[in-house]
């Protein structure tokens, strides 16, 4: 995993990640004292240059998934590994990067996605100085 601190220029691009609604779905989970945000959206709708700062390719065929972590509003650093399987079962390493501002910790992968397709995600997530590891399943469908 990589570490990205955010300047604060790129802000945007964390509020366009973690708030906006349009066209894709950001859902959140709670558990044991943690709040778990995940997103999913395509990759066009990151500018170029901030694409570009964090590595993230963006083309019609790729989606970004974004995932953060919080306990009683705080941020939290977190181990978060996954795989995501389309309806052939094929499968794919999500490649995360974290990315760091004052008040938020983010973690970016960036995957392949057909022009129709249903994608079945598997993310585990242990926030630091836990012993515990949350396994979180998701599904999209995506049409282009």
């Amino acid at each position: 995993m990589v570490s990205v601190m955010l300047a604060p220029k790129y802000w945007l691009l964390l509020f366009i990640l973690t708030h906006c609604h349009y066209g894709w779905a950001e859902q959140a989970i709670q558990w044991q004292e943690f709040d778990i945000h995940y997103t999913t959206l395509s990759s066009r709708l990151i500018p170029a240059n901030v694409a570009k700062l964090h590595g993230i390719t963006r083309a019609d065929n790729r989606m970004v998934t974004n995932i953060s972590i919080r306990k009683q509003g705080q941020p939290v650093m977190a181990s978060v590994q996954g795989t995501v399987t389309n309806l052939l079962n094929q499968q794919s390493v999500l490649d995360f990067t974290q990315v760091m501002e004052p008040n938020a910790v983010y973690y970016l992968a960036n995957q392949l996605v057909d022009e129709k397709d249903t994608l079945r995600y598997a993310i585990s997530i242990q926030p630091k100085a836990s012993d515990s590891t949350y396994l979180l399943e998701f599904v999209r469908n995506y049409y282009r």
